[in-house]
């Protein structure tokens, strides 16, 4: 998945390929789970938060989420994401 990001960066074809797989495989099944306005757009954006953070953390290696403990991560990041996806 790593490789396939980095590649669609520069490469349209591989951008569709992720694309058509983030659609089928996190947006559908996540949306069907949302019982909220813009349930498609939320689940996208609870998709490129955690693929910003993933990113972060394994690719760019940024400091903070490198070496930051993972239960400190989903601490922080959950309220947040659950908030997006159920809004109450």
């Amino acid at each position: 998945m790593a490789v396939l990001l980095r590649t669609a960066m520069t490469s349209e074809d591989a951008a569709e390929i992720l694309r058509k797989h983030i659609t089928t495989q996190v947006v559908d099944f996540v949306a069907d789970t949302i019982d909220a306005p813009e349930a498609r757009l939320r689940a996208a954006l609870a998709g490129a938060i955690r693929m910003g953070v993933a990113s972060q953390r394994f690719i760019l290696h940024m400091p903070e989420l490198a070496t930051a403990d993972l239960d400190e991560i989903l601490r922080l990041i959950t309220p947040l994401l659950q908030k997006l996806m159920h809004p109450e």
